[in-house]
């Protein structure tokens, strides 16, 4: 299933001011290439001695999305898909929850994220989180490793479901059911998707360039050789937890 293939052109955002919320826009609706027919990119310069020459900036052309903070220069970024609201904050607050309906991304146990990527550098989080409704949700931490060339990304959905971080890999953080249990996102009704890059905005001269987001059924033997996904992406190992709300 194609999460956003970024065909469709979305201009570029640049924060030239520190702390200041962010700026956001959204595309859409659009027919095909786009989960749920609307995507929102957003950016916020969090780090800076110069904001108007060294800023932080997020869009879409060429089919590619491109991230990227100047030298010397941090910041946040953001693609979410979450249907037709338009994003106003980085907030999970601000996320609608159900807006994709109820989608089917395919069978959790199987599927995995797919992304290609033309170019990471190594060190930053990158932080994908998915949502049923507003009690129903996973996180996952992720540290990116060097990317220089063009190259594919594996991110199964069961490291969403991995909520007690039994197996070496992300940090997954879950929903919690108030009884000690998890109330993880179900991928067979997803209702809003995001992604969030160096949320802490504390990583350098950041580059990042991602040409497509699907989904895919892998061999198990790529499954294995990618060491749960770890393509030109490394997960993080701190373990955490957050309970909802």
């Amino acid at each position: 299933m194609e999460i956003d293939l970024f065909d469709t052109p979305q201009a570029y955002l640049t924060d030239t001011t520190l702390m200041d919320g962010g700026l956001f826009s959204q595309i859409g609706p659009i027919g095909a290439g786009i989960l749920g027919g609307y995507r929102d990119i957003g950016v916020e310069l969090k780090m800076s001695p110069d904001p108007a020459n060294r800023n932080a900036s997020i869009g879409v052309s060429a089919g590619s999305l491109a991230f990227s903070t100047s030298s010397q220069a941090a910041g946040t970024g953001m693609i979410r898909w979450d249907g037709s609201k338009a994003a106003t904050s980085f907030a999970d607050a601000d996320v609608d929850k159900t807006g994709l309906g109820g989608l089917s991304l395919g069978n959790p146990l199987i599927t995995s994220f797919k992304l290609n990527i033309d170019f990471a550098d190594a060190g930053f989080d990158f932080v994908i989180t998915a949502w049923t409704d507003a009690l129903n949700w996973s996180s996952i931490n992720i540290t990116s490793l060097a990317h220089p060339v063009p190259g594919m990304s594996l991110i199964p959905f069961m490291a969403f479901l991995d909520c007690d971080n039994m197996v070496p890999g992300p940090t997954t953080t879950c929903a919690s059911d108030g009884m000690g249990g998890w109330k993880p996102v179900d991928f067979m009704n997803l209702g809003a998707l995001q992604a969030v890059i160096d949320p802490n905005g504390t990583f350098k001269a950041l580059d990042l360039t991602i040409d497509a987001v699907t989904t895919a059924v892998p061999e198990p033997g790529s499954l294995a050789l990618a060491g749960l996904g770890l393509m030109g992406v490394a997960f993080s190992g701190t373990r955490r937890r957050r309970n909802a709300g």
